[in-house]
């Protein structure tokens, strides 16, 4: 009779733990990331506290990879500019070798002959961009991942 009643006790506990697992994880659906990977076309300005902005920016593209393909950087070259605006994060590594230099941060680690920076993101030019889409109430943010000149102007 114990035997029997340490039995069920135990299958009623598992039963019930694998219950819990099971619902716990119905409700957090893991297929989809929290931040998306987005492409976006804009014009790259920097405003007169330092921040860089993509402005007449297209809504943002979700993307499965990081890089830019030949064929997706024709397209965004000819796609029309939007009324979207993002603040880019993360941008020291796409401005020249001297401006990643220049950030005291930066700086403090990196030598100038090791200097990494991809000089893609300047001042008026149009771009393509890959990054990590923060929402946050009343801004749209973008930590790039990857930055692709596209035009010396932006029109």
């Amino acid at each position: 009779m114990k035997v029997r009643r340490a039995f069920a006790t135990f299958a009623v506990l598992v039963f019930g733990i694998s219950t819990a697992i099971r619902a716990q994880q119905q409700q957090t659906d893991l297929s989809k990331p929290k931040v998306p990977l987005v492409s976006v076309v804009g014009c790259a300005t920097q405003i007169s506290d330092g921040t860089w902005m993509l402005t007449k920016a297209t809504e943002g593209v979700e993307s499965k990879v990081l890089f830019m393909s030949a064929k997706e950087i024709e397209e965004a070259k000819t796609k029309p500019l939007g009324n979207n605006q993002y603040k880019l994060l993360g941008t020291v590594d796409f401005l020249t070798k001297e401006d990643l230099l220049n950030d005291p941060r930066r700086a403090e680690f990196t030598r100038p002959e090791v200097a990494n920076a991809s000089g893609q993101l300047q001042k008026g030019h149009k771009l393509l961009v890959k990054g990590l889409l923060i929402t946050v109430p009343n801004e749209k943010r973008l930590n790039l991942v990857s930055v692709q000149q596209l035009a010396d102007t932006c029109r």
